[in-house]
């Protein structure tokens, strides 16, 4: 082998090693204290450990659960900004858009949520479905929950229930099953969720009207 030969397999065996070691490192990297805090459902101490760049999305997660939609709306526009298919960043900005009755931006950011994570297929739906049944739309509700309906019952009575991170899923679907006339399953699912994120606000706004549903899908 020729000396130049040599220190091209050199070089190639040190970039080798160097993408193993940097996969290795992200794939370990520790979670930052705000995500942490995020994940065991404590949004309030969330916002107050975030602060660094990387912790926008995890105060903005928390933002959104203390029904803080402004911030959690301008963090989420600064992550879309520097990744703008950033699939979570989308379903999350959605999700602000819906709670603050905007529709139609919230329909555009779950689309492209869609159409970059296609492993979000489901959660996506369940949030359309339930975006659609507050816009007042409810064939169209229906239609997206029925592809839905009957697998995400049987995950979120699984190993999703008391998982803080999920509570919004048992919230939504819980308006939803009301609107379908399933009562018993809607408690259900509203009592979970709020057990499962008692830091959350989001109750006050989703799944809480459990006497009275937002509309009916007949």
């Amino acid at each position: 082998m020729s000396g130049q030969a040599a220190l091209f397999l050199l070089l190639a065996l040190l970039f080798v090693a160097a993408v193993v070691v940097t996969v290795a490192v992200v794939r370990h990297a520790p979670r930052s204290r705000a995500a942490e805090l995020v994940d065991r459902g404590d949004f309030d101490a969330a916002l107050a450990a975030g602060g660094r760049p990387e912790d926008r999305r995890a105060a903005a997660t928390a933002s959104r659960h203390l029904l803080r939609f402004d911030a959690a709306a301008a963090l989420l526009d600064d992550l879309l900004d520097d990744e703008p298919d950033d699939g979570e960043a989308l379903v999350e900005r959605g999700l602000v858009a819906a709670y603050t009755g905007r529709f139609e931006d919230a329909r555009r950011f779950l689309e492209r949520a869609a159409r970059v994570r296609a492993d979000l297929a489901e959660s996506i739906t369940l949030h359309r479905a339930w975006l659609e049944l507050r816009a007042g739309q409810e064939a169209a509700a229906r239609r997206l929950f029925e592809e839905i309906d009957a697998p995400l019952e049987s995950k979120l009575r699984g190993d999703l229930a008391g998982d803080p991170l999920f509570a919004e899923w048992f919230l939504q679907a819980a308006e939803l099953w009301r609107a379908t006339g399933r009562g018993e399953l809607a408690r259900w699912a509203l009592a979970t969720g709020r057990r499962a994120a008692a830091g959350s606000r989001l109750a006050e706004v989703v799944g809480a009207a459990g006497e009275a549903p937002p509309a009916a899908l007949q």
